[in-house]
């Protein structure tokens, strides 16, 4: 056993020099590419223009696919009306996309879970960030096979992750989502536990449909209006979230191409004695029957149509700026902290370990292939936001995040 494993490490390890030789020897930059902070080299996010979509709203159940697998729907809803029949998905099962994340913050402490199943490969992750002394506390990602999750069609249905003796659990009650975990460090005596409880502020949130093609989309269902009360236990610290904390659900659907880019920010706090929360976002597929962006305040969802984002990839901690194409926001992103994540060909050798142990050497050679580039940004947005009814509310010091993501998978 231990020779084979040996053997597979000198073949992953061959294969590795050769793959980074290949990638030092790129020319020279196309015009969309840029080289960011990290001297990473980036395919550059357009803008999107300013004519304004459709925005086709839905208010009541209904089929996302047709029998012969073809979209039946496109646009958005205040609500989960979406029902997903993934007998009629014709995609390649790895093209087949499936996650739960919560990303949770407060001034000083942030972090992120998540379940997910990618096609190849499914995982259960945890991060605990420490926005003041610019720390990340905790950071950890557990491999399992494609299939060894179950994930519902819908959003109220529970999902666990386990694996041995780790565990990441979020049930759902009404109004409520209760998740607890256990995860284990890089040393056997080293585990994180939390237990949070998020409470639904809102009702209403963002569910949306966005085609890549008659039949590959993305089905995202976005609520950031999650009140976030729990405690994590990590190397004998207790980190309490408590007052002004707050979390967002990314709960999402679809049959995604191999290469992918994203743009998506959130953010929650109180104005005029209501909280109100934010969900923006751009960069995949086709928008024309509903964007990614809205407000939601006093429980009830404003739609907004597009929203350009302006930053500076040389820096990622300069100031942020986001404008709507109809007047209705303006706001701009002063970041504390940049949580920065670069999984590319060698960042896949941190998972060498996991991988021997779950997947076969052709598996191996194919999921080396996997690319996450994050860049994102916790810090406050300040400016305006304009309600359905006109009514311009003052935005100040409101908490949140914005993310740019590359991903190959």
């Amino acid at each position: 056993m231990l020779e084979k494993r040996f053997q597979i490490l000198i073949k992953i390890g061959v294969f590795l020099l050769i793959m980074s030789i290949l990638q030092c020897s790129k020319g020279k930059l196309s015009p969309d590419q840029v080289v960011d902070e990290h001297g990473k080299i980036i395919q550059v996010i357009p803008e999107p223009d300013t004519t304004e979509t459709k925005q086709i709203e839905y208010t009541s159940s209904v089929a996302l696919l047709k029998e012969d697998g073809t979209l039946n729907v496109s646009g958005w809803s205040r609500f989960p009306h979406f029902q997903i029949n993934e007998s009629y998905i014709k995609a390649e099962p790895k093209r087949y996309k499936r996650w739960e994340h919560y990303t949770f913050y407060n001034e000083n402490f942030g972090g992120a879970i998540t379940v997910t199943d990618i096609g190849n490969l499914a995982m259960g992750s945890i991060e605990l960030l420490e926005f003041k002394s610019g720390k990340t506390i905790f950071s950890k990602t557990e491999l399992v096979r494609p299939g060894a999750i179950v994930f519902p069609t819908n959003t109220t249905d529970p999902i666990e992750f386990t694996k041995g003796n780790q565990f990441i659990r979020i049930q759902k009650q009404k109004g409520k989502r209760i998740i607890s975990y256990s995860i284990q460090g890089d040393s056997s005596n080293e585990t994180i536990q939390g237990n949070f409880e998020f409470t639904e502020k809102s009702n209403e949130a963002l569910a949306i449909i966005t085609p890549f093609s008659q039949s590959d989309f993305f089905y995202e269902y976005k609520m950031p209006s999650l009140i976030c009360k729990g405690t994590i236990v990590y190397k004998q610290s207790i980190y309490d979230f408590k007052e002004d904390s707050y979390a967002v659900l990314d709960w999402g659907r679809g049959t995604w191409p191999e290469k992918n880019k994203w743009l998506w920010a959130a953010g929650a706090g109180m104005v005029g004695g209501e909280l109100l929360s934010l969900n923006l976002g751009y960069g995949f597929g086709d928008p024309k029957n509903a964007t990614e962006n809205g407000i939601v305040y006093k429980g009830k969802v404003h739609k907004l149509d597009k929203v350009v984002w302006k930053y500076d990839v040389t820096d990622y901690k300069k100031p942020w700026k986001f404008v709507s194409n109809q007047g209705r926001l303006e706001l701009n992103f002063t970041p504390v902290y940049l949580l920065y994540s670069d999984i590319d060909l060698m960042g896949m050798i941190g998972f060498l370990k996991q991988l021997i142990q779950n997947f076969s050497m052709s598996e191996i050679f194919e999921l080396l292939k996997t690319e996450a580039y994050l860049n994102k940004a916790f810090g406050v947005y300040n400016g305006y936001v304009v309600l359905d009814n006109g009514t311009k509310l003052e935005v100040k010091n409101l908490f949140g995040f914005a993310e740019q993501m590359y991903q190959q998978w």
